[in-house]
């Protein structure tokens, strides 16, 4: 491909590389612009053996790449950059889960990704106390056809107005589509305009169903104020005139990617005609998150805290590899004791398994040292680095470095430490965590640090990259996650008093940190009930602490693991507040820490 491009910018006898930059305003020539992600090649032309024309699906590239070249040749409306998510399965077959999986997965990593529920739609065009009960969903009741019918078409055309003006690339279109004839008109829609593959999903185990229905007559819109044996018979008969009309994809011609018994946790998937970067990422991550099941994910939790107060964050210093203090070491001691009251309920002797996470730095290791549970180091969890700035106060940098210092407050995710990190880069590298975390079955406590957290935090939360690097992670709070059924989490605060006291020295810069963002129940758009959401995925919980909080840890946590001290870890290199403000019990110095601790990263 690359000879391809060179031999087409060479036919001036100039370098590649000089054309590597923008033409400038006063060039009238119309170029069309191929983006190699950071790298621009401008081209004055198509060669005369690329055709724009296609049939159906036969040589379809999900990526469409050619597609990214603007020419005269294709369609003014095409949009083969962009890809429509058609979800397909009978009700409660996990749909919502994976949509809301992928949603929280894609925009974490940059693809600008919305959800689309049709049901939503539906609801909305209901008028007064109209009862859309099973008979509503019969194949042979016309009214229902035709309401159901426009609630579709209203739907596809906001999927459109989102991918074409309002700058989205992923749209996740959610509803049965269960028939032959409904994918074909949603085939004819789409195709030309933008690239699509369908997702469906099939579940045949009976516990995993019932239980799947339960959880939706709690929460289900459809079936608000009915006694619940009630709404779950008419819920299954709804499914039963669905599975009347079912049919599943078996067109070979069609790019999708079949998910049987996959949200089990032990079924396969059956991948046809996908290939391309987005499409590739997409199967990845189902195979991972869907290895845990909807179930059976609900039975661990997922905590995470930052790392004890340390001797950098008492100087009001960047990054560093310091130890802790007398604060963070009091921390380090309380906290098993916290998380012994936190694990979930069994019913078995074996008890629930825990993993303890932590980067390769002293400080969240010494935190994690009276942690009773199997220890695992990551590189990947190691804090943003911060490059020359490293142990500098931000005073320092504002003093030193001026211009990084006004470039950092401006642009805080895209900012970029001089020969450092930025949190976008803190992002790609902890996708490989986050891979982990999802297919993991049992609880993990992730002891990190602020940046590496925030970004952890905002993909769990499906919260906006522009938020990520001004999301508030107190030291000495422990931040609980509790997966629920439909792919969301349900996110707790609980701060532990500390006892121990000291004065504090912290240098500051007028203006150095700014305020972090206060993560309460979201207003505005993140919490508003509009078709193309679904409504939010965060479910905050008041704050509860814990019992113990302020007792010693006793013999009780000492070496509970045969064959295993407690402080021994495995180390794993890899490449690759919340709901209540962090208010200490004891002294104002200590308020101080808290507030040095925000402004970091």
């Amino acid at each position: 491909m690359w000879e391809f491009w060179r031999g087409k910018l060479n036919t001036d006898h100039t370098s590649p590389r000089s054309n590597v930059f923008p033409l400038k305003a006063n060039d009238q020539r119309g170029s069309a612009v191929v983006n190699f992600k950071d790298l621009n090649l401008s081209v004055d032309e198509l060669p005369d053996d690329v055709h724009t024309d296609s049939s159906y699906h036969e040589d379809e590239d999900p990526t469409n790449k050619a597609a990214i070249i603007r020419t005269k040749g294709i369609r003014s409306d095409a949009q083969k950059n962009k890809l429509i998510i058609i979800m397909v399965g009978l009700p409660g077959r996990g749909k919502t889960f994976l949509c809301n999986k992928l949603k929280c997965y894609l925009n974490w990593l940059g693809h600008n990704t919305s959800h689309f529920n049709v049901g939503n739609y539906r609801r909305l065009q209901k008028e007064g106390h109209e009862m859309q009960d099973a008979s509503f969903f019969d194949s042979q009741n016309k009214l229902g056809l035709e309401a159901r019918s426009r609630a579709l078409m209203t739907a596809i055309d906001d999927v459109m107005s989102f991918l074409t003006e309002n700058n989205g690339q992923v749209d996740i279109f959610d509803a049965t589509n269960t028939t032959t004839d409904r994918r074909q008109m949603l085939i004819a829609t789409f195709h030309g305009r933008c690239q699509y593959i369908f997702i469906e999903s099939i579940c045949n185990d009976t516990q995993v169903l019932e239980n799947n229905y339960r959880y939706k007559m709690k929460y289900s819109p459809d079936y608000q104020g009915l006694d619940t044996e009630v709404a779950l018979n008419d819920f299954k008969e709804r499914i039963a005139k669905y599975n009347e009309v079912y049919e599943p994809i078996n067109d070979r011609r069609l790019h999708y990617i079949k998910l049987i018994d996959m949200v089990t946790g032990r079924g396969y998937m059956d991948v046809n005609r996908i290939s391309g970067y987005i499409p590739g990422k997409i199967v990845f991550f189902l195979m991972q998150v869907c290895k845990a099941g909807m179930t059976a994910g609900q039975s661990r939790k997922i905590w995470l805290t930052r790392h004890g107060e340390s001797i950098f964050n008492m100087e009001g210093r960047i990054g560093g590899d310091s130890g802790l203090t007398a604060r963070g070491d009091e921390y380090s001691k309380l906290l098993p004791g916290v998380l012994e009251t936190r694990l979930p309920v069994t019913f078995n002797e074996a008890g629930v398994p825990v993993s303890a996470w932590t980067s390769t730095l002293r400080r969240t290791i010494a935190t994690a040292n009276y942690l009773p549970y199997p220890k695992l180091r990551w590189k990947a969890l190691d804090e943003i680095h911060a490059g020359v700035c490293d142990g500098m106060t931000y005073a320092e940098v504002a003093a030193k470095l001026p211009e990084d210092y006004d470039a950092r407050k401006r642009d805080k995710l895209r900012y970029r430490y001089p020969s450092g990190e930025s949190y976008l880069d803190v992002i790609q590298r902890l996708e490989p965590v986050i891979i982990e975390m999802e297919r993991e079955r049992e609880c993990v406590v992730v002891v990190g640090h602020q940046a590496v957290l925030r970004a952890i935090l905002g993909y769990f939360m499906g919260v906006s990259l522009e938020k990520i690097p001004r999301l508030e992670i107190p030291l000495h709070t422990l931040i609980e996650l509790h997966p629920r059924p439909d792919g969301t989490m349900e996110v707790l605060s609980i701060p532990i008093p500390i006892s121990t006291t000291q004065q504090l020295q912290i240098p500051s810069a007028a203006g150095a940190a700014s305020s972090p963002l206060q993560l309460q129940q979201p207003q505005g758009t993140a919490h508003k009930q509009v078709p193309g959401g679904g409504g939010s995925n965060l479910a905050f919980s008041p704050p509860k602490p814990s019992p113990v909080l302020g007792a010693s840890v006793s013999s009780r946590h000492g070496p509970s693991l045969p064959g295993r001290a407690l402080g021994s870890a495995i180390d794993l290199t890899t490449a690759g507040s919340m709901a209540a403000d962090y208010t200490p019990l004891s002294t104002a110095a200590a308020g101080a820490a808290g507030a040095a601790g925000a402004a970091g990263a």
